[in-house]
């Protein structure tokens, strides 16, 4: 579902509609969630007369009685400033209409500090910085403008959905109220309850009070079945009405518990990226979350931890909430010593027998009169869970005809008497003795479902019952694989329908519909205690090991043809994994081919896991399949070398490289020994070493594996296998990682021509290897045509994967870098933002690529002017991309370098300088010690050098650098130009103006044809030739360099700058 397509039609028929009161209380309501809280209304409505006939409606803050308390919500976002909020409607010439409302706005009244506005219509961002630039040199005032885009953005955030849907009409659909896509869900449960709650005052009133306050950690505990859940969810519901932010997190297993808990740290304000990095590697996790959970502006909050029979599956997460807030947690452990000191334990009872009598009736109002149904709920305990289970029993029963000889009980007196004919005991406690009196219940409910046909109800719900204690999606249900077992023999598709929805009928399983990634995939659920005693049951011990392995089968029958690599898999198998984990985890059972079978499922899982981003889960099933097919196979058995393998890709996916190369290297030893050297597996391991070698900076190495691999896989495999070109690929890499840059462009189009002969021209390996053609080409200086291959490579990758692939995002982000290299800054920041938006959408802000294009953005921002918000996103994307490769790695060291450019703009030298050097350090002991990216990082330094009036160090640096240019890149390229053009200016101001004057004659003219004329590295060469030539006497000369950079800047119509003052200053003088 495209929530934000929608959200923006809605947005577009409200402009068509001139529906202007609604987009202002819109604007309003967004403004004071997500930007300043205290605004409050500046003049009244237009329709009260209000705006001074303006249609741009204002909002202005204002604090009554600061300061506020810390906890407030409001406190966190109130300005002390003087903001205005302002809004139109109006599509026609937007610009002119922001220019005219801030002139109204600034022009009258108090003075504004910043404005806030609001527009259907969509602004460019050229124009919003033109924008932005006006108001503050002409009216001295902030200007941010959110457009349709913009606010799109902030309609679809979970906490904002509702504005959507109560200010545009949209109705509540998947998608719309739950959690984003890709994570599970932690929304309250709603549809749990089918009845009532009753009996539950008194607790509830009390925990209401606690959760006023809280502050509180509450445990709940109680027998299966006593209501636990429902007084929790009953809770939920209070706090949600009273405006607290509510999670429902399950907590039956410990993977979805933390799962869970990583999706409240997202909708607390954590980044979805970095909630998946942080819970991926176990980096301080809690520490997180609970920052997020305390966060001021996360406001009051409720967190609902259910199912937590284990404490210590959740006992070192959950801490004392902040005042406001409060955690409930529901379990079956009473022992207040189980959990903490400073925890409220409430025991949860049977309720009465008046409550219990009244559901009842609710459920099967047919079924009796008032005191029967009060003996009944007394027979029964007060369990609320039986009562649910006789209750939906009767409601079925008590509207049959009654037929000859038929014994089914059909009113709480019948249901009664049979109760005690079997069990003269009451329920007073729960014993999970599998002839007692609650098991009769359900086994009840069974004998009434094979009474009407529906045979196969009892086995198949004692299959379900072996599943994992997980929702169980319909798909394993396979009519033709359950026919092939005994017990279900002779089923047909039709009566399999028949007995789940005789399961559904009577209570025992209950339909949930589950949102994920943009699907919805119908699932099974059945209570956890029910599931238990099921399994307790003599006809279920007894068959326990037929029931296991069928659920084995089903379970591999799915998920083989389930691909990992498929996106369009991974809601089933979002709901598969927990159940093939569980199968693979209980070998009690398996014997013989069993083992493989649970193997090969783990195996699967891990694959799933590690593609989507579930690293604990992919690195504990991956070793659980080495161990499971240890049992039954060699240890250099090819299935067990190639899970192996896998683990050592997930290592090197976490960035754990040691263990990675050690795993690989392992891998490999195992595959020579058992396979031979040419076996297609040792090739692919000492591929992939090769290629972790690589991305390490072990370029020597790599490079020499990978010409002998090369050129053994051709022989072995074939020049066209997609080993070999794939060996040949990475071979190039390594020659552009040692600087020989025009054998790797040879190489990268030969390996271009040869895979689109044998794989195709929009083959995805193919357009690998183009992109890579293309970055190459970038590198080289030939922006022009690097921007076009790039254009190409992206509309084949879009139409093949996907806009949205990760592949795709990183040949956007690529275009953008050649977008700047050409001068289009506007439309490279576009593209920028536009590329993190989309990772931001697929739950990836937090891959490595997604933070090289946040730090291609804060570069850009740096070198347009913002110096400021570009070292926010420089620093923040170097220190994760540090982290994730290491500080020698290319991405790393540009992120460094760029980072180190804001800071030398922000005059903040001696903040740039160490980091500049440690780059340089980190690369000494690196192949590119004397390559490209030192080269860089020291003209960097040899700037600061110079802005800081150390000119013999910056000479020395910069000769040196010419020199290591001019030798791998020539003397001609834009690069070299440029370091030449710096070093005659360190010439010129140390008094060596002959020399620097003959340096520039020679450069001006070639810098103008590489870089363009208006390039200021161009207009500063001229700039310091005509300084030179009046220096030299050469005063007419001097003047013709001077009227050519005038020009330049009339002509092409630059913004003036010092540069342009210093130029008009000395052709001043000069006369």
């Amino acid at each position: 579902m495209d929530i934000g397509g929608l959200v923006r039609f809605a947005l577009h028929t409200m402009g068509e509609r001139n529906a202007h009161h609604e987009f202002e209380r819109l604007c309003l309501e967004v403004a004071r969630r997500r930007l300043v809280s205290n605004l409050l209304p500046a003049t009244g409505p237009v329709s009260s007369g209000g705006d001074q006939g303006r249609d741009g409606e204002s909002f202005w803050t204002a604090l009554a009685h600061p300061p506020y308390p810390l906890a407030s919500e409001f406190a966190a976002r109130a300005s002390p400033q003087r903001v205005v909020l302002a809004c139109t409607i109006q599509r026609a010439d937007v610009p002119a209409k922001v220019r005219k409302d801030l002139a109204a706005i600034t022009g009258q009244g108090a003075p504004v500090d910043r404005v806030l506005y609001f527009t259907l219509a969509p602004v460019p961002v050229a124009a919003r910085h033109a924008l932005q630039r006006e108001a503050r040199e002409m009216h001295d005032v902030e200007l941010d403008v959110f457009d349709a885009m913009a606010l799109t953005d902030f309609l679809t955030a979970p906490d904002l959905i509702h504005l959507a849907q109560r200010h545009l009409g949209l109705p509540s659909l998947p998608g719309m109220a739950g959690e984003p896509a890709g994570d599970l869900s932690v929304a309250v449960p709603e549809d749990a309850i089918e009845h009532h709650i009753r009996g539950r005052d008194a607790l509830l009133a009390e925990l209401a009070e606690r959760t006023t306050h809280g502050g509180d950690r509450t445990v709940l505990c109680g027998v299966g079945g006593s209501g636990k859940s429902t007084v929790a969810l009953a809770l939920a519901r209070r706090g949600r009405a009273e405006g607290l932010r509510v999670w429902w997190v399950d907590a039956t297993t410990r993977g979805t518990f933390e799962e869970g808990l990583r999706e409240v740290a997202v909708q607390a304000g954590v980044s979805r990226g970095e909630a998946r990095e942080v819970w991926a590697r176990r980096e301080a996790a809690r520490d997180v979350l609970w920052r997020a959970l305390d966060d001021a502006g996360t406001g009051r909050w409720l967190l609902v931890v259910d199912n937590a029979d284990d404490p210590s599956v959740v006992r070192d997460w959950i801490r004392a909430p902040r005042p406001g807030s409060t955690v409930v947690i529901t379990s079956r452990e009473q022992r207040p010593a189980a959990w903490w000191k400073q925890a409220t334990v409430h025991a949860v009872d049977p309720i009465g027998e008046a409550h219990g009598a009244a559901m009842l009736r609710e459920l099967a109002p047919r079924a009796g009169t008032e005191e029967e149904a009060r003996s009944l709920s007394r027979r029964l305990g007060g369990l609320p869970l039986a009562l649910l289970l006789v209750g939906k029993y009767l409601a079925v029963t008590s509207d049959d005809p009654v037929l000859p000889e038929s014994h089914t009980p059909r009113s709480f007196t019948a249901y009664r008497a049979a109760l005690d004919r079997e069990f003269p005991g009451t329920v007073s406690a729960l014993s999970h003795d599998p002839s007692g009196p609650l098991t009769r219940t359900w086994e009840m409910s069974l004998d009434l479902l094979e009474a009407k046909g529906a045979a196969v109800a009892r086995p198949l719900f004692r299959l379900i019952s072996f599943f994992a204690p997980d929702p169980l999606p319909v798909q394993l249900l396979i009519g033709s694989v359950l026919a092939r077992a005994s017990v279900f023999a002779g089923l047909t598709a039709t009566g399999l329908e028949e007995a789940v929805r005789g399961l559904l009928g009577c209570g025992l399983l209950h339909r949930r519909r589950i949102e994920a990634d943009g699907a919805t995939v119908d699932a099974l659920v059945v209570h956890p205690l029910v599931r238990e005693i099921t399994r307790m049951q003599p006809d279920a011990v007894a068959g326990a090991p037929a029931y296991t392995n069928l659920s084995v089968v089903l379970l591999e029958r799915v998920a083989s043809g389930l691909p990992s690599d498929d996106t369009s898999t991974w809601p089933l198998w979002r709901l598969l994994a927990p159940h093939c984990a569980y199968a693979a985890s209980d070998t009690s059972h398996a014997a013989g081919e069993e083992w493989m079978i649970r193997g090969g499922l783990a195996t699967q899982t891990g694959g799933y896991a590690h593609k989507a981003g579930v690293w604990s889960l992919a690195e504990e099933q991956f070793a659980h399949a080495v161990e499971i097919l240890g049992h039954c196979l060699p240890p250099d058995d090819p299935r067990i070398v190639a899970t192996r393998h896998n683990l050592a890709y997930l290592r090197h996916d976490q960035g754990r490289y040691d263990e990675a190369e050690a795993q690989f290297a392992q891998v490999l030893e195992s595959a020579l020994r058992a396979l031979g050297p040419d076996d297609r597996t040792t090739l692919a391991a000492r591929h992939e070493l090769a290629r972790l070698r690589l991305e390490r900076g072990d370029v020597a190495y790599a490079h020499a594996e990978l010409s002998v691999l090369a050129a053994r896989t051709a022989e072995v495999l074939g020049p066209e296998d997609p080993a070999t070109l794939a060996a040949r690929h990475e071979l190039a890499r390594t020659l552009r990682a040692r600087g020989d840059l025009a054998a790797a462009r040879s190489l990268f189009e030969q390996v271009v021509g040869d895979k689109a002969d044998s794989l195709g021209e929009a083959a995805l390996p193919t357009l690998a290897t183009r992109h890579e053609l293309a970055d190459l080409l970038l590198e080289l200086g030939d922006a022009e045509q690097a921007h076009a291959a790039f254009t190409e490579v992206l509309e084949l990758e879009a139409r093949v994967q996907g806009p949205d692939h990760p592949s795709t995002l990183v040949t956007r982000n690529n275009l953008s870098r050649a977008l700047v290299e050409l001068g289009r800054h506007d439309e490279a920041e576009a593209e920028l933002r536009e590329t993190l938006a989309a990772w931001h959408r697929i739950g990836e802000e937090a891959h490595p690529m997604a933070l090289v294009t946040r730090g291609a953005l804060g570069g850009l921002l740096a070198t347009t002017g913002r110096a400021a918000e570009g070292e926010k996103l420089l620093r923040t994307a170097a220190l994760a991309l540090e982290r994730i490769f290491g500080a020698g790695h290319r991405e790393t060291v540009n992120a460094r370098l760029n980072h180190a450019d804001s800071l030398h703009r922000l005059d903040r030298h001696a903040d740039a300088e160490p980091l500049l050097r440690a780059v340089v350090a980190a690369l000494a002991d690196t192949a590119d010690g004397e390559g490209l990216r030192v080269l860089a990082a020291r003209r960097k330094l040899a700037d600061i050098c110079f802005e800081q009036g150390r000119d013999a160090e910056a000479e020395e640096e910069l000769r040196q650098i010419v020199a290591a240019r001019s030798r791998d890149l020539g003397a001609g390229h834009p690069e070299t130009l440029q370091d030449r053009q710096a070093l005659a200016a360190v010439l010129l101001r140390q008094g060596h103006t002959a020399l620097a004057a003959r340096q520039l004659v020679a450069l001006v003219d070639p810098l103008d044809a590489a870089l363009g004329r208006n390039h200021r590295d161009a207009l500063i060469a001229r700039s310091n030739l005509a300084h030179a030539q009046s220096q030299l006497g050469a005063e007419a000369a001097a003047k013709r360099q001077l009227r050519r950079v005038v020009a330049v800047y009339e002509e092409d119509g630059l913004v003036p700058d010092k540069l342009l003052a210093t130029v008009r200053d000395l052709l001043g003088r000069l006369g």
